[in-house]
């Protein structure tokens, strides 16, 4: 029995497999590296994106001051793996999740995001029965209309709140610009962008005005952070989905510069007709959210629709897709995609090189 798929080749790989082309990978990671390092802007990419500690160490190692994550579960999987500085991006609520981000400051700094009075008391409670401090951060609506509050003035008022109750400590404001990342006009896309960090940054402003420090402020996202971070007053960014550049952030978003990283590998099961092909990958191993995944070798072959364990192709030229004919496939979003395997397989030279276990997979609460 193979109990690991290091030193075998792709042909010796069984399908669906996500596979990540670390040398794609290092050329994106060492690119947002060096775009944020030149700019003087912290790197905190959501690990939403990859749900691996494995990779948030590799990012690390290339300048990451830590990750950004959606639920508390996740934070427990990476400070469980080392990674000693998080943020929550969410809203922590209930005794639950509020008793979990208590115990998790005993072993990293984990932050969470708050935008109503109403979330500080029971986070108060569970860090005082715990005895640590919890670290929070106002959320801003940036034009999102999802969560954050609405203005500086209810920002500044919501940073006083938190910096009088006893166990909590005021770190900074965040927002997300997510609304302006598939604006496919560059100019207005940048103008989108400036109006909205512009908000954020105004209730930076006014919080520091009414006397309390604004040490983070925190925004970004892969679609976005190529004008983002060129904003002064930006201190972290979180874009995370980069690393990987799958159809929805190079097609969607206009992403430039960066390489297709992640794949999966799919087999050609069927040939119905001379114009037809099915793979056996379907919606439960890749992503068509927002673009459709496409095959890089094979550009006379089109994605037609996904099944839940069928990918059918309107094939052109189809001498070379026999039956039993193995596939790269670039996922539409990289993000939906990794929710749907167990692990990784890094490859260098048509070989895996390296196996990384999915740990956040699954972590929803």
């Amino acid at each position: 029995m193979q109990l690991s798929a290091i030193g075998l080749s792709v042909d010796e790989l069984d399908t669906p497999a996500l596979l990540l082309d670390l040398e794609s990978f290092e050329f994106n990671v060492e690119k947002m590296a060096r775009h944020f390092r030149e700019r003087g802007v912290g790197w905190r990419p959501h690990a939403k994106a990859f749900k691996c500690p494995a990779i948030a160490h590799r990012l690390r190692k290339a300048g990451a001051l830590g990750v950004t994550v959606a639920k508390v579960s996740e934070a427990e999987v990476m400070a469980a793996a080392g990674i000693d500085d998080i943020l929550i991006a969410h809203l922590v609520v209930g005794p639950s999740k509020a008793a979990r981000l208590a115990a998790l400051q005993r072993t990293a700094d984990v932050k969470a995001t708050v935008d109503h009075p109403d979330h500080l008391p029971p986070l108060a409670d569970a860090a005082r029965r715990a005895g640590v401090t919890i670290g929070l951060i106002v959320d801003v609506d940036l034009g999102m209309n999802r969560c954050g509050v609405d203005s500086s003035e209810a920002a500044v008022a919501l940073a006083h709140r938190v910096a009088d109750t006893p166990g909590l400590r005021f770190d900074g404001v965040m927002g997300y610009e997510g609304h302006t990342l598939m604006i496919a006009d560059r100019a207005e896309k940048r103008a989108a962008i400036d109006l909205a960090i512009g908000w954020l940054l105004d209730a930076k402003r006014a919080v520091e005005s009414s006397g309390l420090p604004c040490k983070i402020v925190s925004a970004g996202g892969t679609g976005s952070y190529q004008h983002t971070a060129d904003i002064a007053g930006i201190t972290e960014i979180q874009a995370g989905g980069g690393i990987f550049a799958c159809q929805y952030y190079s097609q969607a978003c206009n992403v430039e510069g960066h390489r297709p990283a992640v794949f999966v590998l799919a087999t050609v099961v069927s040939r119905p007709a001379p114009d037809r092909a099915i793979l056996d990958i379907g919606q439960k191993s890749i992503s068509q959210y927002r673009t459709p995944p496409v095959l890089p070798d094979h550009p006379g072959c089109a994605v037609l629709s996904l099944s839940a364990e069928h990918t059918t192709l309107a094939v052109l030229d189809g001498r070379e897709l026999k039956i039993g004919k193995k596939v790269m496939v670039i996922p539409g979003y990289s993000d939906f995609t990794f929710v749907l395997h167990d692990r990784i397989l890094g490859l260098r030279g048509g070989r895996v090189e390296a196996e990384w276990e999915l740990l956040g997979r699954g972590k929803l609460q």
